[in-house]
């Protein structure tokens, strides 16, 4: 299971809404090097975690969805997806999600993973000079994917029902279930 293993149904929900922290839009506004990102960091963290209540509402969903069997159990923002979800704090995984460019991946254990993608741009630079991003910010600003993998019997009403309770949720236009090793869709 997992996106390199091909044999998986996979929901894909795309979003409008941004999951970055705001204050980053200030730092990079003042185009700073290396250094200067650090310490405007440094005093943006001080004043409070990196936080968004669009974050947190898309990572609530996973952990409080009504269908227990499908609320994942580990996190992490990068493989291996191995670390215990703590129900009473999450903070660390809406920061993740909340940093330009961030991502976070959620699991339960032989039964799916999700992976939930800030497409802002994260901060790059070059000679040690904040390079501004040439492309323009897509359309759709977070992605959210969860794969099942199809080997596991997994019922595909329940899948196609994940999908619309996600557009529902988050007021999504743009969502589909596939079988990922032939991209055919199955629903959108």
């Amino acid at each position: 299971m997992g996106q390199l293993d091909y044999n998986n149904y996979v929901i894909e929900v795309k979003l409008k809404d941004n999951v970055s922290d705001k204050r980053y839009d200030l730092i990079r506004e003042k185009k700073p090097t290396i250094k200067e990102f650090q310490e405007l960091e440094k005093e943006l963290l001080a004043t409070a975690p990196v936080y968004t209540k669009k974050a947190e509402d898309i990572i609530r969903f996973f952990l409080n969805y009504r269908i227990t069997s499908f609320r994942p159990d580990k996190w992490n923002f990068y493989e291996p997806i191995n670390k215990p979800i703590d129900y009473n704090d999450i903070s660390k995984l809406v920061s993740c999600l909340a940093h330009p460019g961030g991502c976070i991946y959620l699991k339960k254990t032989r039964y799916h993973e999700i992976f939930i993608e800030n497409h802002t741009h994260s901060f790059i630079w070059e000679d040690n000079q904040y390079l501004v991003p040439k492309r323009k910010l897509p359309i759709y600003l977070t992605t959210i994917k969860v794969y099942f993998s199809k080997k596991k019997n997994t019922d595909l009403n329940a899948i196609i029902q994940l999908m619309k309770d996600i557009k529902s949720e988050f007021g999504a236009d743009n969502g589909k279930v596939y079988y990922q090793a032939t991209d055919e869709i199955i629903v959108e």
